[in-house]
C-alpha cells in the first residue's frame, strides 16, 4: 500500500519532572495516602499525579518549614500556596487543584488543622479567582489540516501519529483511552474497540470508519508484539506510547498551522478538541444525547449537555438558520 493510498484512508471525507528529596516522613505519609486512594478505587494514573503533589507539599512542610502536616497552621498554608505562585509559576488553576488534594489529603490523614485554611480561603474566594480557559472544537476540515500536516512530515512515525489522531476523532476517546487499546480488545473485522479502565471506571465499545480500519490493518502489520495484552499502538521497540508524544506532536502541528495562517490565531485547540469537535460532530448530525453520552462515555449527561450547548455548536446552528431568513 502506497503512502498516497495511506493518506486517503486516514484523511476525513468531506463532511516536567520533580526534584523532591529522598525523606522517609515523605515516604511514610505517602504510602499512607496511597493505600487509602486505592481503597477508594482510584485510578492509578490519577493516585500517581496526586502523589507527585502530595510528595512537593511535603518536601516543603518538611524542609522548608521544619514542621510536621499535623503542627501547620494557616500561616504555614498560605507559605506553601505563596511558594506555588512566587517560586514554581504555577497558575491559579493549577494552585486550585493543590488546594482540592489537600482538603482529600488531610480528611484521609484524620487531620483537623487544614479546616480552618480551607474554611477562609473559601470566604475569601481564594482559589476561585482563576479564569477557566475554554478550548475550541476540531472540525473536518481542520482535522485535515492537521493529518495532512503529520503525514507530509519526515518522521519515521507519521503514518502511526497520523492513524492515533484519526482514531481520536472516529471514536471520540480521551488519548489514554486510545493507547491503552490491547489486541484483545479489537475486532478487527468488525472495527469495534472495547475501551477499558476509563475515566467513569466502566468499560464500553467504540468504532471507527472502514476507511480507518483498512489503515489501521495496514500499519499493525509492522507491530512488533502482537500478543493479546500489546497494545495496538507502538514505539519503535514494541512499548506503549507515552501520551505526551502524541500531545507533544498535535501542538507542534497546530503552531505550524497557525503560522501558515490556516487555523486562526484566536483559536485555542488542543488534543481534547478532538474529543469536543467529535460531540459536536454527531450531534450536529442527529444523534441523541443519550447515545452521545454512551460513546464518550460519559457518567453523567449533564457533561454531554455541555457539548450540546457549546459555542461551536451553537455558532454552526446560527449559520444555518440565517439560511433560513
Amino acid at each position: 500500500m502506497g503512502m498516497k493510498s495511506i493518506e486517503n484512508l486516514i484523511l476525513v471525507k468531506p463532511q516536567r519532572k520533580e526534584n523532591v528529596r529522598d525523606d522517609p516522613r515523605i515516604k511514610q505519609w505517602v504510602e499512607r495516602f496511597r493505600e487509602e486512594r486505592e481503597f477508594d478505587g482510584i485510578k492509578p494514573s490519577t493516585i500517581r499525579n496526586d502523589i507527585l503533589r502530595i510528595t512537593i507539599f511535603l518536601d516543603f512542610v518538611y524542609n522548608r518549614l521544619n514542621k510536621e502536616p499535623d503542627k501547620l497552621v494557616n500561616s504555614d498554608f498560605v507559605r506553601f500556596f505563596n511558594y506555588l505562585e512566587r517560586e514554581r509559576k504555577l497558575s491559579r488553576n493549577t494552585q486550585d487543584k493543590y488546594f482540592q488534594l489537600l482538603k482529600v489529603f488531610y480528611r484521609l490523614a484524620r487531620l483537623q488543622n487544614f479546616r480552618k485554611f480551607a474554611e477562609e480561603s473559601s470566604e475569601r474566594k481564594r482559589f476561585r479567582r482563576y479564569e477557566v480557559k475554554h478550548y475550541d472544537a476540531v472540525d473536518g476540515g481542520i482535522l485535515n489540516e492537521i493529518l495532512q500536516k503529520i503525514l507530509s512530515s519526515n518522521s519515521r512515525t507519521n503514518i502511526r501519529n497520523s492513524l492515533i489522531i484519526r482514531m481520536l476523532w472516529d471514536t471520540g476517546c480521551r488519548v489514554s483511552e486510545l493507547l491503552n487499546i490491547r489486541y484483545k480488545d479489537c475486532d478487527f473485522e468488525e472495527g469495534t474497540f472495547r475501551i477499558r479502565n476509563t475515566k467513569g471506571k466502566e468499560e464500553r465499545i467504540v468504532v471507527c470508519s472502514n476507511d480507518t480500519l483498512e489503515a489501521l490493518r495496514y500499519y499493525i502489520q509492522y507491530n512488533i508484539d502482537k500478543s493479546p495484552d500489546a497494545p495496538i499502538f507502538q514505539t519503535v521497540d514494541g512499548k506503549q506510547i507515552n501520551r505526551n508524544t502524541i500531545t507533544h506532536v498535535f501542538s507542534n502541528v497546530i503552531k505550524e498551522l497557525k503560522k501558515e495562517g490556516k487555523i486562526p490565531q484566536n483559536k485555542r485547540i488542543v488534543l481534547h478538541s478532538l474529543r469536543h469537535g467529535r460531540a459536536v460532530d454527531l450531534l450536529n448530525k442527529g444523534v441523541p444525547l443519550d447515545v452521545v453520552k454512551e460513546v464518550l462515555g460519559h457518567k453523567s449527561i449533564d457533561t454531554t449537555l455541555f457539548y450540546s450547548h457549546s459555542n461551536d455548536r451553537a455558532n454552526s446552528m446560527l449559520k444555518d438558520i440565517k439560511k433560513l431568513l
